[in-house]
């Protein structure tokens, strides 16, 4: 197979080209690195975190020895079963990347634990009540492997009274059927049907 030569500069256009995307590129991640480089937006979970340095090491990605700088051994012993807190200490010894089990970058209401309990009442509920956690208005006392009952707290009676009998017990599950396409105003039915 025989190949013709490249016309008469095209050596030089590449070149410029690749320099000049190179150059573009470098300004892109100096000036605008999350525009440019960032897979999606962050979960609540980590909503407060300013730089991409703070989990990501540069050619690595990021690294147990990252997550720990905010996640210390203290944090799993305070806040976890004791099962759950010797997990992660194993795992933070052995040096695995916390990304085994956790993701990031999935969205505002995603859920970050591969595998995790999610939530049943889809994350509408987080928006609507501007919670983070489920322990706001569930009892988790008795552990996880049963149903949590509801707590007799402000933030629950109010969701009570505020749907007029349709947020009870039950119910909630199925916010969608009355909050249309994720909003908070319900849908009202067309009065001519």
């Amino acid at each position: 197979m025989r190949f013709l030569p490249l016309p008469r500069g095209a050596v030089r256009s590449i070149v410029i080209a690749t320099a000049l995307l190179l150059a573009w590129l470098v300004w892109g991640t100096i000036k605008y690195p999350e525009a440019l480089w960032a897979p999606g937006d962050l979960s609540r979970f980590h909503a407060d975190i300013a730089a991409c340095g703070d989990c990501h090491q540069p050619f690595r990605g990021t690294t147990a020895r990252k997550c720990i700088v905010c996640h210390e051994e203290k944090h799993f012993a305070d806040r976890s079963r004791p099962t759950v807190s010797e997990f992660h200490k194993n795992w933070i010894r052995e040096e695995k990347p916390c990304t085994g089990c956790h993701t990031e970058h999935r969205g505002a209401l995603a859920q970050i634990t591969v595998g995790g309990m999610s939530n049943p009442h889809g994350e509408f509920v987080f928006r609507v009540t501007g919670t983070g956690s489920c322990s706001a208005c569930h009892d988790f006392s008795a552990g996880f492997e049963s149903r949590a009952p509801l707590l007799d707290n402000a933030l629950v009676r109010h969701l009570m009274e505020e749907g007029e009998g349709a947020h009870r017990p039950g119910k909630m599950a199925r916010c969608l059927t009355c909050h249309t396409g994720g909003r908070l105003e319900v849908e009202e039915e067309n009065e001519d049907d």
